[in-house]
């Protein structure tokens, strides 16, 4: 009797820390907006942004992107995938998805977007409004993924963030990184939604750093 109450406790336990880890989840990400303070006349054109994260069906590790075996490979439903979720004994559960009205690549463009305009640039994403003598930039999706790391009683959130920025002209290639490590209590959609929020607000931070330089300046 001793052994089932321990047993049954300690599930409540693994449930309180991590939620209800069985179901889908799905988030709505407010990237921090960024105004044109002082703007220094120039342009920047988005030309492209490609999610180039590799997803797998059993990983080694939970940092890497994962995926039920129905849902692998259908990229309509991999670039909203953000997180897996795992029960206390790391046996990957539900996933985490954008809502249907964003993807990695429209998080990801509004924050490269919102950093910029705080550098004091215009920025575009459509060709017919690209000026002459605007800076191109293309843009790789390396990594946006979060997982837990589970504890004894508690847990902590991580989200790694990793983009490739290529300039065309003058050519230029800049990679900017962000990871954020979340403590928290418990698994909930507002501690995965803060988690993720932190670190795409790192990530401006360090792409306003890196790409000050330019246009000419790198």
């Amino acid at each position: 009797m001793a052994k089932v109450l321990k047993g049954l406790i300690l599930s409540a336990i693994v449930f309180l820390l991590t939620g209800c880890a069985t179901n889908r989840g799905y988030l709505n990400i407010s990237v921090p907006q960024e105004t044109i303070s002082q703007p220094n006349g120039m342009q920047v054109y988005i030309r492209s942004i490609e999610d180039k994260r590799e997803f797998q069906l059993r990983p080694s590790t939970p940092d890497i992107p994962s995926l039920g075996k129905k849902e692998l490979g259908d990229q309509t439903v991999q670039c909203r995938a953000i997180a897996r979720k795992r029960n206390g004994y790391g046996k990957a559960m539900g996933s985490i998805f954008l809502d249907e009205t964003q993807s990695v690549q429209s998080v990801i463009y509004d924050a490269v977007r919102n950093s910029l305009y705080g550098l004091g640039y215009e920025v575009t994403d459509k060709q017919e409004e690209a000026k002459t003598d605007a800076l191109v930039m293309d843009i790789s999706i390396d990594k946006f993924w979060s997982w837990i790391n589970m504890g004894v009683w508690t847990l902590r959130i991580d989200t790694a963030l990793q983009t490739t920025i290529s300039v065309v002209k003058p050519a230029k290639t800049f990679v900017i990184e962000a990871y954020i490590k979340n403590p928290c209590q418990v698994g909930n959609t507002a501690n995965w939604r803060k988690a993720i929020r932190l670190a795409i607000t790192d990530y401006m931070t360090q792409v306003k750093a890196k790409l000050k330089c330019l246009p000419d300046g790198c």
